[in-house]
């Protein structure tokens, strides 16, 4: 079985983004419309304030006592950046690969240097990589008392519904900070960003239902949002990256794709030995395969991980990859971000979980708190790093799937098929939506994918990369934006 800490596409790695213009709080985003506003004024990176508040989750009423300080790294447009689309960005649990790897003017070349990318998406649009809460840079602040676990790191504020509430507060107070920005919206999410980007977008239309979850903060700012940008501009499509799109269905769908006989024949023509009555997951892994790509190995796909984490924990690198130096970023001085805690702490004695050596970072900022690190690529959202046991509807119910197919009515949808992939292969989509809605509403036949409504057929646009795994960014930058730039929402 391919696990959902997997799907995550998260190790050990470091981020960090520096500020152009001052952080908004929400609602109230008076601070931020003081700041500087320039479309074309090169890139940028800060910080951005989502306030403590109380929600309803599953009908109980949770307290987020925290203010969480969620880091962004903004990339402009290469042309025409004012009426240009805007893309916000995310991986798993952080933003590190998308933006590591193959998006923007830098990415990460094998052996970890930061170089020009030939491809970056700013020539489609201005991106936005924007981190979860405490993933990352991103970190959490407390006013009037110190940071307590058994308050400030549970289960009921480290979940998907309130991450994707977090993620969409920030969204909008970016976008109120910087009204020059005129360009319809979309939303980049890859592996579990995929869960992210679909709870998003329905709480962008309205159906707060479907997650039952309530949030009268980010009510409030979706409706101050929408005076001045239409809500079709604020959803203008989905772009999902080999994502987590059906809950539960989807991790049935996967177990059955790793025994695929097509799925076997394929890793089995790539491995010495073939896989004999193995299937293609268990083949892939007896033979010291990466599941986010049989064709390589598991030594070379930590490798690249780890290119990209050095990337964002070297501060010369880091520079370079958000364009901005660590030491101009506010909100990331020592004296700020001492004030901050992150929940997370590494498992030494994992021997998967290698403890980022944050020396370059205490170098260039500062030291923390025993116990406190400046960069994690990752969030207690994480499985194996959350802070209580608890069941994850994303991988266990069906309400996700539910979601993205209402969603997709309305939303255009980009969807990857990454030929290599066992963690979120693109053939297990269908069957799991199939299980959510009958078959008789899905039809996945040469390659594409349809889903029947009373009102006619929606279909994602579905890119195929024979060369790619999980990571298309990494694998298949060039064709990747190819793809994107005839996708008509785009154009």
């Amino acid at each position: 079985m391919v696990t959902g800490a997997l799907a995550g596409c998260a190790r050990f790695t470091s981020e960090t983004e520096t500020a152009r213009d001052a952080a908004s709080p929400i609602p109230d985003a008076s601070a931020s419309e003081s700041a500087v506003d320039g479309a074309n004024a090169g890139p940028a990176a800060g910080f951005i304030d989502v306030p403590a508040r109380t929600v309803t989750l599953a009908g109980q009423s949770v307290t987020i006592g925290a203010t969480a300080r969620l880091f962004y790294n903004e990339w402009p447009a290469l042309q025409n950046a004012v009426t240009a689309p805007i893309v916000f960005l995310s991986n798993g649990f952080t933003a590190e690969t998308v933006r590591a790897f193959g998006t923007g003017p830098m990415t990460v070349d094998v052996g970890g240097a930061v170089v020009s990318n030939p491809t970056p998406l700013t020539a489609l649009a201005n991106l936005v990589y924007l981190e979860p809460r405490q993933a990352g840079y991103s970190y959490d602040v407390v006013d009037g008392r110190a940071p307590d676990r058994s308050l400030d790191c549970t289960a009921d504020i480290f979940n998907e519904y309130v991450d994707a509430a977090d993620y969409l507060l920030g969204a909008l107070a970016f976008l109120n900070a910087h009204p020059s920005l005129q360009g319809p919206v979309f939303w980049l999410g890859e592996s579990y960003a995929g869960v992210r980007v679909t709870w998003l977008i329905a709480y962008l239309r309205g159906r707060f239902d479907l997650a039952n979850y309530s949030d009268p903060t980010l009510s409030a700012a979706i409706a101050k949002a929408v005076t001045t940008r239409p809500l079709a501009a604020l959803a203008k499509g989905q772009i999902l990256l080999e994502a987590w799109l059906a809950g539960g269905a989807h991790t049935a769908a996967i177990d059955a794709a790793c025994v695929d006989p097509e799925e076997t024949a394929a890793v089995a023509e790539s491995v010495p030995a073939g896989c004999g009555d193995a299937g293609a997951c268990a083949c892939a892994d007896a033979a010291g395969r990466s599941p986010y790509d049989f064709e390589t190995t598991l030594a070379q796909q930590t490798a690249r991980e780890d290119d990209a984490s050095n990337a964002h924990i070297l501060p010369d690198r880091a520079a370079a990859l958000l364009g901005v130096p660590l030491s101009s970023i506010a909100g990331l001085s020592e004296s700020e971000r001492v004030a901050g805690f992150k929940c997370s702490q590494p498992n030494a004695a994992d021997p998967n979980e290698s403890l980022p050596d944050e020396t370059p970072l205490f170098d260039a900022l500062g030291t923390l708190l025993a116990g406190q690190y400046w960069y994690l690529n990752f969030s207690p959202l994480q499985p194996d790093t959350d802070t209580a046991t608890w069941t994850r509807d994303w991988e266990t119910q069906p309400f996700e799937g539910t979601a993205f197919i209402d969603n997709l009515h309305d939303v255009p949808a980009f969807v990857t098929d990454g030929a290599l992939d066992l963690v979120v292969p693109f053939r297990a989509l269908a069957p799991a939506l199939t299980a959510i809605v009958g078959a008789d509403r899905i039809d996945s036949d040469g390659g594409a994918l349809t889903v029947a409504y009373p009102d006619g057929q929606r279909a994602p646009a579905v890119g195929h990369y024979p060369q790619a795994g999980h990571m298309i960014t990494m694998l298949a930058p060039a064709a990747l934006e190819a793809d994107l730039a005839a996708w008509p929402p785009l154009q």
